[in-house]
């Protein structure tokens, strides 16, 4: 999908025009992907060793934390999201004091993406109260300069960066769109004040649409339509594709593009003046590192062409570092002000340096593509609800189609988010040794997006692995049990050689407090007569199914008579990990009322899931319709907790499977469109569903632990299985963009 290198390297822009430059040029160290990650640590180390005067939550401070919360996403060194968290955490998420005025509300950004990883309410709240007030007393003040009263509305361009996309990702993360609405309308009304429609720039403010540069140009004001270019971006990421008024910041965000690109300089930075670079001639960054950072955002996300926009682009970040000194200190950033001014070498400023940050951010990207054939991948999470380990399966045939040099061996995906690869799975599905589906897994907060690249991995780039995967395998050596795991929790099934003692098509929980693999473990520790129903470290099996459905097992009802199958017969695993394990199960032929019932149970089980996804397919004899039941079996005892949601179509059954292993938690979910009964009988919990002979069944079950690393209460669970029958209801939007 992208161009060819070759085509890209010989177009540099230079002021007012376009001249050739060599590949070399263009692609110098400073853009090596390791050299941009090393200068961002330097510059991100110097501003955190020696600190702003500047009150922490004010709008200088508001975007350095921009900056640095991209940063500390790339990093591979926590102290960074740590320094964050702890400026959150002392500011008690608070925004700063004036009510309306935007400037205050630019602290807000760092405190929604904070929220978006650790979901702790109080970094959101304190922002969201400060929005809630003013959305409920509007204020109704002009947008003339001097004339706001404490109410101030976005009179000054700089405030498009500073409130704006604050709100847009308020919106996204609570799913309500008043605050998006009531940002629209500012933002609007702001554009048609301060856009010059000729120049495609912004005023600073009213007091600048008579005022001319020496050279007779209008005056705008290098950062000033950096933080509304970068805004645009920010506005954007968290703006919903179908939004109405979309386009129209698409359309003022390309014509911006345009025309910044055409006033560059040769060094590859903007001057104070954007029309009239001689008055200033020295160096600025910070409005440079918010245009590096536009472009490139609008590149990787193939909203700008990367033929036309690649060579600025490169230019501007290696201008960039070269204002960087030795120390990590950014040079060359003009003060705080509200108009173009001077500046030196030595002059930086904590907003000059989110800039930075957010520049290489971005830049990064390109750095890891250079030229290479991608296809972007863009989710969209529609819930208001977070979505960890959310599995995204990509259409082989489709991905190949557009990037034909993808092999399973080669496929990899690139997170724009964290600015790294991430764990991959090609799979094959039916057994046909073609892959059908290529995996990967990411987390989402509510309302957000995302972007990958699917590529080639570079070479050089090691593939990412993990030791956190799910896993299974037929046991011999213990009567052909069928076990399977996954970070969360494990299972087994019953082969034929255990039909001597025990006959089930029940499913068997094993709990685990680790996230490792660790069936092979309690099995090794069970032939050295060393119990698995003893935990050592790991989990155990302390869970009894007996000739019962267990935890989440599939039965047939006739009459009032629940009829389960013998043990499975045959076995078939199709996918086994990192992240998702695929296998079926044969059962022989059995009598189920008049009826004569076989079928074959497919099971899946992703990474990061508790749940199993069970596909049974039975064909039956003498009946059109069999009553299936899928439950879980009732044991009762001290602090049991049943319930069924009949309107989430699912079952949630908490109990002590014995007097010293703390509380397991079983469920069965089933799809949002399954027609079902749910009740007690026969020692189960049910639900019930008619189905036709030979149409598939799926269904969801599976099992918790408290003494596992993720549920305590049985209200824990229960809302698990609400979030998770949402999953089901709303999946992730994917769509290939280019």
């Amino acid at each position: 999908m992208k161009c060819l290198w070759i085509l890209i390297i010989f177009a540099a822009w230079f002021v007012h025009g376009c001249s050739t430059v060599n590949s070399q040029t263009a692609w110098s160290q400073e853009t090596k992907p390791q050299s941009i990650r090393e200068v961002m640590a330097k510059v991100a180390d110097w501003q955190i060793a020696n600190p702003s005067k500047h009150h922490p939550a004010d709008w200088t401070h508001g975007a350095l934390y921009a900056g640095m919360a991209a940063w500390a996403k790339m990093s591979d060194d926590d102290k960074y999201m740590n320094w964050l968290r702890q400026r959150g955490e002392e500011l008690k998420w608070q925004p700063y004091k004036r009510i309306y005025h935007a400037d205050d509300h630019c602290v807000g950004w760092m405190y929604l993406e904070l929220y978006s990883l650790y979901k702790d309410p109080q970094m959101m709240q304190p922002i969201q109260e400060r929005f809630d007030y003013i959305l409920a007393n509007p204020s109704d003040v002009t947008l003339k300069t001097g004339q706001q009263q404490k109410k101030d509305r976005w009179w000054w361009c700089d405030a498009l960066f500073m409130a704006p996309p604050v709100l847009a990702k308020l919106s996204a993360l609570t799913g309500d769109r008043k605050y998006l609405d009531f940002m629209h309308r500012e933002f609007m009304a702001t554009t048609e004040y301060l856009y010059d429609k000729e120049e495609h720039l912004y005023f600073r403010d009213d007091t600048y649409f008579d005022k001319r540069e020496a050279n007779n140009k209008k005056i705008f004001w290098s950062r000033g339509n950096g933080w509304v270019f970068a805004g645009l971006a920010r506005i954007l990421e968290s703006m919903p594709a179908d939004y109405p008024g979309r386009e129209k910041y698409i359309e003022i965000y390309k014509q911006m593009a345009a025309k910044l690109i055409s006033i560059q300089g040769a060094d590859g930075l903007w001057r104070a003046s954007l029309l009239d670079p001689a008055s200033y001639t020295e160096k600025e960054t910070s409005g440079t590192g918010f245009y590096c950072y536009g472009l490139a955002w609008g590149v990787n996300r193939g909203i700008l062409d990367e033929k036309t926009y690649l060579p600025a682009i490169v230019k501007a970040w290696n201008g960039l570092v070269g204002c960087v000194h030795p120390d990590g200190k950014l040079g060359y950033v003009q003060p705080v002000g509200a108009a173009p001014k001077t500046v030196s070498s030595d002059q930086t400023e904590v907003y000059g340096v989110g800039a930075f940050l957010y520049a290489g951010s971005e830049v990064y990207k390109l750095a890891v593509d250079r030229g290479a054939a991608t296809t972007l991948v863009h989710l969209t999470n529609p819930a208001a609800m977070f979505r960890d380990a959310e599995t995204v399966s990509l259409n082989w045939n489709e991905l190949v189609s557009k990037n034909p040099s993808l092999t399973a061996a080669n496929a990899a995906v690139f997170d724009f988010y964290s600015n790294r690869f991430v764990v991959t799975q090609a799979v094959d599905n039916d057994g046909d040794c073609k892959t059908d589906e290529l995996l990967f897994q990411t987390d989402l907060a509510p309302g957000q997006q995302k972007w990958f690249w699917v590529m080639a991995l570079p070479q050089g780039v090691s593939r990412p692995e993990t030791k956190d995967c799910v896993y299974g395998r037929h046991v011999p050596e213990r009567y052909g049990d069928f076990g399977w795991e996954s970070d969360r929790i494990a299972f087994r099934m019953y082969g034929k050689e255990l039909e001597w003692e025990t006959i089930s098509p029940g499913i068997d929980v094993w709990v685990k407090k680790v996230r490792t693999p660790m069936i092979d473990h309690l099995y090794k520790n069970a032939k050295e007569k060393k119990s698995y129903h003893a935990d050592r470290g790991e989990g155990l099996d302390c869970y009894k199914v007996g000739p019962t459905l267990g935890c989440g097992g599939l039965g047939i009802l006739d009459g009032d008579k629940l009829i389960l199958s013998k043990n499975f017969r045959s076995w078939k695993v199709l996918a086994n990990g990192p992240i998702r394990l695929i296998f079926e199960l044969v059962y022989e032929p059995w009598k189920a009322g008049g009826a004569k019932v076989s079928e074959v149970k497919r099971i899946s089980l992703d990474k990061g899931s508790n749940l199993n996804r069970i596909e049974s397919r039975m064909t039956c004899q003498g009946q059109n319709t069999l009553a299936l039941a899928a439950g879980i079996v009732v044991r009762g005892g001290q602090g049991e907790q049943k319930k069924f949601n009949a309107d989430e179509k699912w079952i949630s059954y908490w109990f002590a499977p014995d007097d010293k292993n703390g509380m397991t938690g079983c469920g069965v979910v089933l799809t949002a469109d399954t027609n079902a009964q749910f009740e007690e009988r026969n020692d189960h919990l049910l639900a019930i569903v008619n189905q036709p002979c030979g149409k598939p069944f799926v269904y969801y079950a599976g099992a918790c632990w408290d003494k596992g690393l993720d549920f305590k209460t049985a209200g824990d669970w229960q809302a698990y299985l609400s979030d998770f029958a949402c999953r089901l209801e709303h999946p992730v939007n994917v769509v290939l963009e280019k």
